[in-house]
Order: structure tokens, then sequence, then C-alpha cells
């Protein structure tokens, strides 16, 4: 087969013979056309740890040069990337030709999903791609992934977006993973969610922005405080909803709530934001502070609120009891929707932040006006007590305190 080095435009391509030949691009090193008997293919190639890969772009009847040069381009920085090189050289199914069970699978060995993440996958793989799991990737075609998403979107725009989203990731991860004993993908480099974008069919959904309004609030305090749970000790799960709408957390971090978090001689709850790794610490009001001491006095383990049913020891997303509290109440509401009450309260009784770096607040230890400032800061959220519990605030104190 021979070869040679030219620069690569339609007219070109367009007069060439079908005899077995490689034209390489003088534009995009490592950008070819390969010429068979049969049909003219693009190509990439490129040498990745001294080994010569060699991968199939689209046939030239299916793609314009122009994309072609693209999806080059995308595929010769894939193929540097230093995940590329990790997944290779520990892969052991080089010959597959995966369906969309398989390339998850993979998929989820190669990657440290978080547990709220990986939920999600499973769910878009289990529930509502559930049809495609024994498809193969290469062939699901383009009008397959559009039928798929205007299906979907009659539900939910969300749920087609991230259902999508999800495809795109596994479907990306397969083209770097799996190949032949040629080192050439076995799966076409064309993402066909991809073609979403080009025909503008993605929906925008806005975030959700809910709160619970102050003449609601009053109701759901007042369910959650006469919620008398069965088989549930100590009210851990009325504690956990009052805690929530008391700090902002995700569902997730109070969920996972340590001790080792708390410091009940200081009345300070410290956390680790995720966005920047930065661990930082949340001055308790006066209630909160109480009903940790409570729950001290009552549980001896690891977690704040422990579950014996979950295989993580703490509870996990307890929508039965959410579900209660919203009939209870009339008021509708999500996990999201506390955190977001918290933010709203807080944006209207306070312009600073309540929030401390700990690294910040080790070095203002010896400081009295950094100390005045953080009484301050407990004085806050004090007020953010009562605005959120109202006049219901004593009343829980006096139970907490008849309780010791």
């Amino acid at each position: 087969m021979s070869t040679s080095r030219v620069k690569l435009t339609k007219s070109f391509i367009d007069q060439l013979e079908l005899i077995p030949a490689i034209y390489r691009d003088s534009e995009i090193i490592g950008f070819a056309l390969r010429v068979n008997n049969s049909y003219k293919t693009y190509i990439v190639e490129k040498k990745v740890n001294g080994r010569a890969i060699r991968c199939k772009l689209e046939n030239y009847e299916k793609i314009t040069l122009e994309d072609a040069r693209i999806l080059a381009e995308q595929k010769l920085k894939a193929l540097s990337d230093t995940n590329f090189l990790n997944i290779k050289s520990n892969s052991h199914k080089k010959n597959d030709q995966p369906n969309l069970s398989e390339a998850f699978q993979a998929y989820m060995k190669h990657h440290k999903l978080k547990e709220r993440t990986l939920a999600d996958y499973k769910k878009v793989i289990e529930k509502y791609l559930i049809d495609w799991r024994e498809v193969p990737l290469v062939k699901l075609t383009q009008q397959m992934v559009e039928d798929k998403y205007i299906q979907l979107s009659k539900s939910s725009y969300a749920t087609a977006n991230l259902c999508m989203r999800v495809l795109r990731a596994i479907y990306s991860f397969s083209v770097k993973y799996y190949q032949n004993k040629k080192n050439e993908t076995t799966i076409p480099v064309m993402n066909p969610v991809d073609f979403l974008n080009s025909k503008q069919l993605w929906h925008k959904v806005s975030p959700r922005q809910n709160y619970i309004e102050a003449e609601n609030l009053k109701k759901w305090v007042h369910a959650i405080i006469e919620y008398n749970e069965r088989g549930q000790k100590y009210e851990t799960n009325k504690d956990f909803l009052l805690t929530l709408i008391l700090t902002g957390f995700f569902r997730n971090e109070c969920e996972s709530l340590r001790w080792e978090n708390i410091d009940l001689g200081r009345g300070t709850l410290s956390f680790v934001n995720t966005y920047n790794n930065e661990e930082y610490i949340l001055y308790m009001g006066d209630f909160l502070w109480s009903l940790m001491k409570k729950r001290r006095v009552q549980i001896k383990g690891e977690w704040v609120f422990p579950s014996m049913k979950s295989e993580s020891g703490h509870i996990v997303n307890i929508s039965k009891v959410r579900k209660r509290i919203n009939e209870k109440s009339h008021v509708s509401f999500t996990f999201q929707d506390l955190r977001n009450t918290f933010n709203f309260v807080v944006n209207n009784l306070s312009n600073e932040p309540l929030f401390i770096k700990k690294t910040n607040e080790k070095r203002a230890k010896l400081d009295d006006k950094k100390v005045i400032k953080y009484q301050e800061i407990r004085h806050k959220m004090n007020k953010i007590e009562e605005e959120i519990l109202g006049s219901c605030r004593d009343q829980l104190i006096a139970e907490i305190n008849n309780y010791k």
C-alpha cells in the first residue's frame, strides 16, 4: 500500500481511484485518508508510548472534509490524553464490540463517581435506556438518539438532558477504551449524541430555585413537630429535616454527617466544600446546638443520623418520610427546597458569609475582634432559627431541655 503526504481537498479526494493507499494530510499531522478497493475513509494515526495507533473516523461519503478535520483534531487530542493512556494500559477487552450495558460497566470501573452521580447513571441505564442495554454501541444511530430524546422530553426536559449526557460520556469513553489487535478503535469516533448539538435540539432547563414561602413555612414546621414516627428511634428523620433547613446542607452532606464533624463544646459544625476542597466551620444557633447535644446523649455510634437498614450505616434519601410530611402539611417540598429556604432567609437577614474557612478560624483564636465577630455570627444563626421555626423554636428548645 503506497503512502504520500498531500493537502487533502475535496477535489483531490474525488479524483482518487479505489486503489489501496494512504494519503496523509500536510496540514493536520496524524490526519489521513485511507483508500481501499471499495471505499475511502478518514483516519487518524498517532504514536502513543512507542506504539502506533490508527483509528477510523468515518467513511468519506458520510461526512464532509471540514467535519472530518474537526473530528481528527478532537481524536488526536484524546489520544494524547493521560486518561486515555491509563485506560489502554489496563484494557483487556480490545476485541469487543460492547453493548450499552457492557460499556457502562467498563465506564464505572475506570471512573470514581460520587454516590449520587452513580445512582443517577444507574437510573438512566436501568430505567430510561433499558431498551438499549443490549444494543451494541456501533448500532446506535443519530436518528435513534434523536427519537429517544424526543420521547424522553415528553415527560421531562431535565431527564432527557441527563440521559443524553450519560450516553455521551459512556460513548466517548468507549471510543478510547475498545480497540482491535491492530490498535484501531472498534467504535465509530463520531458520537451520535453530538448530533443533538448540530440540530440545536437540546432543551434549556433552568435550575430549580423553589423555596418554602413564609405562609407555608409555619405549616411545614408544625407538621414536623407533630410527626410521630413508628419504628424510628430518637426522632432521627425529624431531626434530620430540621438540621437540613437550619444549615443549608445538601441532602447527602447532611445524611453522612459524623460526630467527629461536630464540636459540642464550642457549638460548631464542620464540613468540606466539594468545589474547592476547603474545610469550613458553621456556628450553630442555640436550638440546633441543643438538638445535637440531645442526639449525642442518645447515640454513641459514628453517624449523627444512623440507620440500621442502610448499607452505609446512615440514613439515605428518606423520600417516603418527605412525602408523608408533604401530605400532612399540604406543602410540597424537596430536599433541595430546604436548602433554598435556608439560603433565602440568610440573604434577607445578612450580607456577610456565615461559613468560615477552618484555616482562618484557627488563625483567629487569639484575636479578640474575630471572637466578637463569631459571636455575631451565632447571633445571626439564632435570628435565622427564629425566622424559620417561628414561635415553635422556644417550644422545641423547652422539649429538649425537658428531655435532658
